[in-house]
């Protein structure tokens, strides 16, 4: 007995001693997922549409059928692992309770990149170094994606362990290291479609490695210098039609490289630039330099390898970047991508690691690296819209200029001596002795610095994102699932018009499964990634085509359906039509929802038209229509008024040739002077079929052009108010 009882208490010590070393990273891990967690809580709703209501619309549908889809059509391509990740979270029954689920496991799986992070920097430091590093890879601004349903925060963690698999295949390649980096690229590709560039990146490293082999070495001593020629002669033949092939494959590289090679360079060192400044510069200086190692190091497979795969991984995450940058500043707008370059914060942070634990190779290494780091730091434009979802590095500039009240050229300064001290942080771990009691406080006060520094960013991105959600959702009315409460998860089909500003119809959406169509009068629905339909006309009673199939249709502002109402919410109207087709009574298009018709944003035209169609007229009687055209809620200084022409028409209406109302023959028509500050009534004689009235109003006006204190940029004409007047009665 007693010595069994020795023996059942042996293996303890072992299991301890096997069980330490996850510890300090558990410790790590639990402690900022809690953070992160906490963050997530306090982000009510989505706001970064379209991503997170595709992503969500893919993973319902995964839950229910096993299929992709997108309000209820089949996705044409492989959907992203995220959307499988997330699939289970919605076989919650409440949506509320399965969105904070969803936010909490990729909170948990982003912060995982602690492990993968650990082992790639376990190549080159010791422990407590690795450990180092590995935290501060999950304590960056990038870890304000984890609670948007987004695919960063399951791509963060697979591109890390993408990279250390890369990196062990590249200390003694073999076949088993390289299916093993090939699968673990491929799967973050399958979660982040830029992630294919991992196969550039390990295609890169094992190029390099047998360039630098010893058959290869002793090949390359029997070269002549037209042996050279042909090799560079090669070279340069391939990379050309490497850039073909992907030209024919993609129409944004070959635009991009093709005729804005400049804006790539640009665009990529803005991205490393915001990068930088979101996790304190000196792991990317101090990063940098600890890739040229000391000539006295002896030569370790390793720390070859894990160099190979930072260099390779750089060059490839920067130059995706910047043609990703350059692509957009061409087709939609001027951003800074540092959200493509995030996937590189862990080797820097292990490269940092290295500078620390090993050294910094020669006076060279620091100035290429004070000169890249330079000047991607100094060009990186001020940006200090907050939140900033493209680059979240940047917030510690909004919390500068927000929270401390710091104007641009106080900012340009403090970068500038941010700079100055990742720099010397550089020299001193150059110079001083390591092990020395100055070396340990220098490095211990930059460490410090870094992470108070990455972490303050990461606190106010996430503070601005949660702000956003906040406002998103101060606008949002609930109870939030009231479409699904009515209809009890029977089909819905949503059908508006001038949907200008559709967040509170995808919020809708988002937390109401029984939605499964958005339609619209006008062609206004917004894709959000699913498909959307402008029904056509198919009788001039307001009788629409096709048949939307669904058991009950929610009007929007603007849409008179003729069917039972069997519920109210916000303005809106959810009418049971059982599967029939939708049949409308009256229409009032071409107005936004807070009433105001206005000139299209994206033309130069300053003429704003609004229309009201009235299918229904069996039960008016005798009357007149109705028109009220208000300026009452814009009224500046006599002396900035802007009077504008209105002309108002109205006839039957006939199904155009574009399968949309139309009026058949005017049959009345008015003009008449709106005025700021007072409303413009029209009546005129209504026919005794159903008809239709068109408004035009010009010049419209701009809020913000006539008083710079307003933010309204749109091109006002006036809040429409039309209908029927009854001759008798109310």
């Amino acid at each position: 007995m007693t010595s069994g009882g020795a023996h059942a208490a042996g293996p303890k010590p072992d299991l301890l001693a096997r069980l330490w070393p996850a510890i300090p990273l558990l410790v790590l891990y639990f402690a900022l997922s809690t953070l992160y967690a906490w963050q997530a809580s306090r982000r009510l709703v989505p706001t970064i549409f379209i991503d997170e209501l595709e992503l969500t619309q893919l993973a319902r549908a995964i839950a229910e059928t096993g299929e992709p889809a997108r309000r209820g059509e089949p996705y044409g391509g492989l959907a992203s692992l995220v959307a499988y990740a997330l699939a289970p979270v919605w076989w919650i029954d409440s949506t509320t309770t399965a969105y904070a689920t969803a936010k909490l496991v990729l909170v948990l799986a982003m912060t995982a990149t602690i492990f993968p992070a650990f082992a790639l920097a376990r190549l080159v430091v010791p422990y407590w170094y690795a450990v180092g590093a590995a935290g501060a890879s999950i304590a960056v601004p990038a870890l304000a994606y984890s609670p948007i349903l987004v695919e960063e925060p399951l791509a963060y963690p697979l591109s890390t362990l993408a990279l250390w698999t890369i990196a062990r295949c590249l200390v003694e390649p073999s076949w088993t290291r390289l299916g093993v980096a090939v699968l673990a690229s491929g799967l973050a590709a399958l979660t982040r479609t830029q992630l294919s560039i991992l196969l550039a990146v390990l295609a890169l490293g094992l190029l390099w490695i047998g360039w630098q082999s010893g058959p290869v070495r002793r090949w390359r001593a029997t070269w002549s210098r037209w042996d050279w020629v042909g090799a560079a002669t090669l070279a340069i033949g391939v990379a050309l039609a490497f850039s073909a092939a992907m030209g024919s494959l993609s129409r944004s590289w070959r635009e991009t490289t093709g005729f804005f090679k400049e804006r790539i360079v640009e665009h990529g060192s803005w991205a490393l630039g915001a990068l930088a400044v979101g996790i304190g510069i000196v792991p990317v200086l101090v990063g940098l330099a600890a890739l040229a190692r000391p000539r006295a190091e002896p030569h370790d497979p390793r720390t070859r390898a894990f160099v190979t795969t930072t260099v390779a991984s750089l060059a490839t995450f920067v130059t995706y970047a910047g043609i990703k940058g350059a692509h957009l500043s061409t087709v939609f707008a001027t951003l800074i991508v540092e959200r493509n370059v995030i996937y590189l914060v862990p080797v820097l942070a292990a490269a940092t690691a290295l500078a620390v634990a090993r050294g910094i190779g020669g006076w060279w290494s620091i100035g290429a690296a004070a000169a890249v780091a330079g000047y991607v730091v100094l060009t990186v434009p001020i940006q200090l819209e907050h939140p900033y979802y493209e680059a979240h590095g940047l917030a510690i500039l909004a919390f500068a200029n927000r929270e401390l009240g710091w104007p641009e050229g106080r900012i340009e300064t403090a970068i500038a001596v941010a700079f100055l001290v990742a720099l010397t942080t550089a020299v001193a771990l150059r110079v001083l002795p390591r092990g020395s009691a100055a070396f340990r406080t220098v490095a211990a006060s930059a460490a410090a610095l870094v992470v108070v520094w990455s972490l303050t960013t990461q606190v106010y991105a996430a503070e601005g994102e949660r702000t956003l959600s906040d406002q998103a959702a101060r606008n949002f009315p609930k109870p939030y699932q009231w479409v699904d409460e009515a209809t009890h998860g029977a089909p819905v089909v949503v059908l508006g018009q001038q949907i200008t500003d559709p967040t509170n119809i995808w919020l809708t959406e988002f937390f109401n499964r029984s939605i499964r169509k958005v339609w619209s009068l006008d062609g206004t629905a917004i894709r959000a990634g699913a498909p959307v339909l402008t029904p056509d006309l198919a009788t001039s009673d307001g009788t629409l085509t096709p048949a939307p199939g669904t058991r009950y249709a929610l009007a929007l502002k603007g849409v008179e359906l003729d069917a039972p109402i069997v519920a109210r919410h916000g303005g809106q109207l959810l009418h049971r039509i059982d599967g029939k087709p939708l049949r409308l009574k009256a229409a009032l298009t071409g107005v936004q929802s807070d009433g105001w018709m206005a000139a299209p944003s994206d033309s130069e035209e300053r003429v704003a038209r609004a229309a009201y169609t009235r299918y229904d007229v069996s039960r008016d009687g005798p009357g007149f229509a109705l028109v009220k055209l208000s300026r009452v809620e814009w009224c500046p200084s006599p002396e900035k008024r802007t009077p504008a022409r209105a002309v108002v028409r109205i006839g039957p209406v006939v199904v155009g040739p574009d399968k949309q109302p139309a009026i058949g023959r005017v049959t009345a028509e008015q003009t008449a002077t709106v005025r700021d500050c007072v409303i413009t009534p029209f009546l005129l004689p209504v026919p005794e079929r159903p008809w239709r009235i068109e408004i035009e109003l010009e010049p419209t006006f701009v809020p913000k052009e006539v008083d710079p204190r307003q933010s309204d940029a749109r091109k006002l004409g006036a809040v429409v108010d039309a209908g029927f007047r009854p001759l008798f009665g109310d």
